[in-house]
């Protein structure tokens, strides 16, 4: 179902709506009650969902905007005189809103138009297929296999210690930490423990701080620490948030981090408003104290949308610090943490 929305009307026409820019697309999968409806309701359905997604920007507007739809007959749902039951309903939904229905067809129509059509992909024979795929077995079993002759090749005239088992390969130190990744990261192996890990490298290799190296790398390594059983009680009850009454009473705040490099920024503050959606997005060259999250909302927030009644975030160590708290509190302002 095509659907584009433009804001000002008037300016756009002026203009000859040659200007705009896609900045959103809203995909959506027809239940099964409304792939019964006819063509002309299923095209107003884009209408109506369009709408609601996007209510927070268009309901209310004094500008006028456009509804550009491939489908002609919706030009003449104002006018109509008689109306279906569902498009009934939904006209009185459409009254919320400041718009025009404009016939536009799909050649000149062409992005919202390609997300409309099925996309059919190239059958392939499963035999051909299959021909080119190995087992994670093999595939696992020759990578050992590599690494094994890169650690020999690697030790060349490296001085062997005396106390290295006779059945174990020694490894280098350049080459112990793949080692280690493989043994315990591979797809064969499946982040086993630290004892297990251990047993995997000594069957075959061997290096003077093994016990250590295993240790410290599987106690940083991430799928292991994301999938390890909480040794915390058991949370309470979820409460959800109240509903903000008026824009910029209640704000949520997080930070974006493991970013590259650009000008020296590497983090980005995210700042939302509850209530209308909207957002601030501040670059940072590192992340704050609770000091500088102070300046940094009254720069940014404050000094533009005045005090907010309340804050929710997580519990990053800038929002549990003792001057967070007392800052927030001074300026008469409720601090709400996650539950994660």
């Amino acid at each position: 179902m095509p659907l584009v929305l433009g804001l000002g009307l008037s300016s756009a026409r002026s203009q000859m709506m040659v200007a705009f820019i896609p900045v959103l697309f809203f995909p959506r999968k027809l239940s099964k009650s409304e792939q019964n409806y006819d063509v002309g309701n299923r095209e107003l359905l884009a209408v109506k969902l369009a709408l609601e997604e996007w209510r927070h920007w268009l309901e209310g507007s004094k500008t006028p905007f456009l509804v550009w739809t491939d489908h002609r007959n919706l030009e003449y749902l104002k006018t109509a005189k008689r109306l279906n039951p569902i498009q009934a309903r939904w006209a009185l939904f459409f009254s919320r809103f400041n718009f025009t229905l404009s016939y536009r067809p799909g050649s000149k129509n062409t992005k919202p138009d390609a997300l409309s059509r099925v996309f059919e992909a190239k059958e392939q024979d499963p035999e051909e297929e299959r021909g080119f795929i190995l087992p994670d077995t093999v595939r696992c079993a020759v990578s050992r296999l590599g690494l094994e002759r890169e650690v020999r090749e690697s030790l060349g005239s490296f001085q062997i210690s005396d106390t290295c088992p006779k059945d174990r390969l020694f490894v280098p130190p350049q080459l112990r930490p793949r080692v280690i990744e493989f043994c315990h990261s591979s797809r064969l192996y499946g982040h086993p423990g630290i004892y297990k890990t251990l047993q995997l490298i000594k069957s075959q290799f061997w290096w003077p701080s093994l016990a250590k190296d295993v240790g410290e790398f599987v106690a940083a390594c991430s799928p292991c620490s994301q999938a390890k059983a909480s040794r915390r009680p058991p949370s309470g009850l979820l409460r959800p948030l109240p509903v903000p009454s008026r824009p910029w009473s209640s704000l949520s705040m997080d930070f974006i981090t493991g970013l590259p490099s650009s000008d020296g920024f590497t983090v980005i503050l995210t700042i939302v408003d509850r209530f209308s959606k909207m957002v601030h997005l501040v670059p940072l060259l590192k992340l704050p104290s609770a000091k500088e999250m102070g300046f940094i909302l009254a720069k940014e927030v404050f000094r533009l949308h005045g005090l907010p009644s309340d804050i929710v975030s997580d519990r990053g160590p800038q929002f549990v610090a003792r001057y967070w708290q007392e800052f927030c509190a001074m300026l008469g302002i409720s601090v709400n943490l996650s539950s994660g």
